[in-house]
């Protein structure tokens, strides 16, 4: 398990490997990036070595933020693992298929029917959508910039990051679009606001249990297992996360402080 320096968000970790442990005897060992190139090397057709130990899976809960490579030796040890017969989870290209500027390249015309034969599938797919745009200096770039600071109150722009707060929203969008160079602006998408349904609802956040106006999120866990050739093993789903905060709240991240685990009530 791949880890960051002090780590403070351990608990649903430690659950995985307790519970890897209790049901098939697997062994969890947590390494940083700098501990993997100190301590881990690649011998015997490819395959990934602690010490006289074979790692089979290398699990990220690191490599997200920039901060997560503050040398060139954590950027090796990334690059040791990748280089490996090792699973990783995700590998280098499924990571990044997850950021931001992919989310936006997903929702152009065209670009998830490439994907998605079925037509009526497409179009189905599409409808959980919003508009998402570019921020670069193309001619799609420049209308949106054009609207993010004319209507700002309609829009979320968003750097390639994770973890919550690092968007901007509101009115808060002209001051950042006026300080960032257009080279800048590549970094960023615009994307449509979301305006999810307001409910009464009490949250529990430290020890302290507080009534509020909230919205929810629903997020889908996906298990996908493939092979280097791309040949699909496994492919489904694997569970759910619901957040729920305050409405008047714009971020959304439970261990940013924003939001916090709830349950579905299904009707």
């Amino acid at each position: 398990m791949v880890v960051q320096p002090n780590e403070r968000n351990i608990y649903d970790q430690r659950w995985v490997e307790t519970r890897l442990w209790d049901k098939h005897r697997i062994h969890v060992v947590r390494l940083t990036f700098g501990d993997i190139f100190d301590k881990c090397a690649i011998r015997d057709d490819g395959r990934l070595y602690l010490g006289n130990k074979e790692v089979a899976v290398a699990y990220y809960r690191s490599g997200y933020a920039p901060t997560d490579f503050p040398t060139e030796k954590e950027w090796e040890g990334r690059w040791l693992i990748e280089r490996s017969r090792a699973v990783s989870v995700p590998n280098l290209a499924y990571h990044l298929a997850g950021c931001k500027k992919i989310q936006q390249v997903l929702a152009q015309p065209g670009v998830v029917e490439r994907f998605i034969s079925d037509q009526t599938t497409a179009a189905l797919v599409r409808e959980c959508f919003v508009g998402l745009y570019p921020l670069d200096s193309t001619p799609a770039g420049e209308q949106a910039y054009q609207d993010a600071i004319l209507n700002p109150i309609n829009y979320v722009v968003k750097p390639q990051r994770e973890g919550g707060g690092y968007n901007t929203y509101g009115d808060d969008i002209p001051k950042l679009l006026g300080r960032i160079t257009e080279e800048e602006r590549k970094g960023y998408i615009l994307m449509d606001l979301i305006r999810a349904p307001e409910f009464g609802n009490v949250l529990l956040r430290n020890g302290q249990l507080v009534a509020s106006e909230v919205v929810s999120e629903l997020g889908i866990y996906g298990i996908w297992v493939s092979d280097a050739q791309g040949n699909v093993v496994v492919n489904c789903a694997g569970g759910h996360l619901l957040r729920t905060k305050a409405s008047n709240v714009y971020e959304g991240g439970v261990a940013a402080g924003f939001a916090v685990i709830d349950s579905p009530l299904l009707i």
